[in-house]
């Protein structure tokens, strides 16, 4: 029986020993289990740190949108104005050309050559009017332009023609 015994204390001490290696192979997971805890700590923390400051970076850029939006709103509000201002401009200077055009044309009629009056049948123009008359002396005012720009003006059709 002592041999039963010391059989069993044996195989006692190798369960024992068996034991004690499983223990100890348990702490050391254990142990990087720890670790790995504290680090997905960490990593969590800044994660966290992360997500915070892009947050703040999406407000930011909502809001810079917003004000360049607004911006950009107000930059196309002058534009329409001031396409409607140069709209209001062009169709002025439309109808002064239209204008200047009738009174060039209307200055320039009356210069037609002898000839074509001729052709055209009409009656013959009117006796010249004695020098020194009133009427002479308005008529020499109105065949002559009053202004430079007039004269420019004049000068430009008579090339044209």
């Amino acid at each position: 029986m002592e041999w039963i015994r010391a059989l069993l204390d044996v195989i006692l001490i190798g369960m024992v020993g068996v034991g004690l290696a499983q223990v100890a192979r348990l702490i050391k997971h254990l142990t990087g289990l720890r670790e790995g805890r504290i680090e997905m700590e960490r990593f969590v923390h800044e994660f966290n740190a992360t997500v915070i400051r892009a947050e703040a970076g999406i407000k930011g850029l909502k809001q810079a949108a917003r004000d360049s939006g607004d911006d950009l709103e107000k930059l196309v509000d002058k534009a329409l104005q001031v396409r409607d201002e140069l709209s209001f401009i062009v169709e002025s200077a439309d109808q002064i050309a239209e204008r200047l055009s009738q009174s060039a044309t209307n200055a320039v009629r009356p210069a037609v050559p002898a000839t074509e009056v001729k052709q055209a049948a009409k009656p013959a123009a009117p006796p010249p009017l004695p020098p020194g008359t009133e009427t002479e002396k308005s008529a020499k005012k109105e065949a002559a332009p009053a202004s430079k720009a007039e004269q420019e003006l004049m000068q430009a059709l008579k090339k044209l023609n």
